[in-house]
């Protein structure tokens, strides 16, 4: 069940989700990222998907400092995410890999989270590139590329109408934020700050999900203005005639 408050409070709820799978070597980092902030109105919440590692041992070490947590398997990690939705009460849900460090940012970026129809976004430092990703996306880039999960923070009223579609499984968020850039309630606004140490990589960076390719298209069409759409076609074919093998030119 959410509440419904105003984000125009000086100390709005912020719930921060972690979904989990063997995740030992990874998860007390990032709990801890979250317990250490200056910034206290936080709730954890943590979705495990049925570890067989020592996670549990360490999500039963931090108990008093979670709001919830559960261990069961799961159909992936947006699913797991949507369970997480069905039990946060926060003002603004924030997502959190395991292994990723939430930098003691929230304090400084909690007074320009005024308006409760804005998804605000900042960047990630991102461990495989090595870099930081990907500053401020206007409409072209985000029907391309997507902003990166760890650095948004959705009002709850996004999740009220929406939840992850488990038929992705690796670009769900993509779609999700593609959907609500086309939805005329809420806008988006980037906080030049870096939010998160972002691990990268693993099994996201190496799956292809084709579902989401198939209809990352008509997501753009539904979403985004014509030129937009026109753009997107465009560069779609462009990749294609790319990776499309040369002939033989000994073939007919």
């Amino acid at each position: 069940m959410f509440v419904d408050r105003s984000l125009e409070v000086d100390q709005p709820l912020i719930s921060i989700i972690v979904v989990t799978f063997n995740a030992q070597n990874g998860l007390e980092r990032t709990i801890k990222s979250v317990i250490d902030q200056d910034y206290k109105t936080i709730e954890l919440v943590i979705i495990d998907g049925g570890s067989t590692d020592g996670t549990i041992e360490i999500l039963r070490k931090y108990d008093s400092k979670i709001a919830h947590w559960k261990s069961e398997p799961d159909e992936g990690v947006y699913d797991a995410m949507n369970k997480a939705l069905d039990v946060v009460k926060g003002d603004l849900i924030y997502f959190l890999g395991s292994g990723d460090i939430l930098y003691n940012i929230l304090k400084n970026i909690v007074p320009y989270f005024k308006d409760r129809k804005t998804i605000y976004y900042g960047d990630v430092y991102r461990n495989d590139l090595m870099s930081k990703y990907d500053g401020e996306f206007s409409a072209f880039k985000l029907a391309i590329v997507n902003i990166c999960h760890q650095a948004i923070f959705y009002p709850s009223a996004v999740f009220k109408k929406r939840r992850y579609n488990n038929k992705y499984k690796i670009f769900a968020d993509h779609a999700l934020n593609m959907e609500c850039y086309g939805d005329p309630n809420y806008n988006f606004k980037y906080l030049p700050v870096t939010v998160c140490n972002y691990e990268g990589g693993g099994y996201s960076a190496n799956t292809v999900d084709l579902p989401f390719f198939e209809d990352k298209m008509e997501l753009t069409r539904s979403n985004f203005p014509l030129s937009v759409y026109i753009y997107a076609l465009i560069r779609r074919y462009m990749a294609r005639a790319v990776k499309r093998p040369h002939r033989n030119r000994f073939n007919t």
